[in-house]
């Protein structure tokens, strides 16, 4: 029992010092996180942007090649 007992003790100690190997954990301050915020919104808005105007155009090119076959038909119905 003793050695079962030491042998844990010994293997939670190295898994205890080799889990505390490496970078350490620092929180990032106010700026830090503005900074990634403003990064991140950046990045993400452009593309956003840019598929709202792609899709806004092909509506709009949509309505208005509806509206040209509407006046079109109405021109050739009238004559």
């Amino acid at each position: 029992m003793k050695k079962i007992t030491g042998l844990l003790m010994a293997s939670a100690f190295v898994g205890a010092v080799l889990s505390s190997c490496g970078d350490k954990y620092t929180p990032l301050t106010e700026e830090q996180k503005t900074a990634k915020a403003d990064s991140i919104f950046a990045a993400t808005s452009e593309a956003y942007k840019a598929e709202k105007e792609a899709a806004c155009a092909a509506e709009m090119q949509a309505k208005v090649d509806a509206k040209v076959q509407e006046l079109t038909a109405a021109a050739t119905a009238s004559n």
